[in-house]
């Protein structure tokens, strides 16, 4: 997993105004199978925590192979947020809405 500068600095401003420590990054279920998800929650039996560009992040046993992951920042009509790139997990494209 990376995380690119311009999303290293808005985690660590999300961390800062928490109390947070780090992120979590996990698989939930979702309408077309397994989606990635990402917390500020602590870190889970079994989860990988390791340092990535800074940030403490804690990673779901079913994530941990992920190694093309990328955190990165987007800028859209409301504002600045996360993306996670390389999590592409829906195999029905157009037919449905993930």
């Amino acid at each position: 997993m990376q995380i690119t500068n311009g999303a290293k600095e808005l985690i660590a401003e999300v961390l800062k105004e928490s109390g947070a420590e780090g992120i979590r990054l996990y698989y939930v279920d979702g309408c077309c199978g397994p989606q990635f998800a990402l917390s500020l929650d602590a870190p889970m039996e079994g989860d990988s925590v390791q340092t990535v560009n800074g940030i403490r992040v804690a990673m779901d046993v079913q994530i941990q192979d992920h190694d093309e992951l990328i955190l990165d920042i987007e800028e859209g009509e409301e504002g600045t947020g996360l993306v996670l790139i390389g999590a592409e997990t829906c195999g029905c494209h157009d037919d449905c809405s993930c």
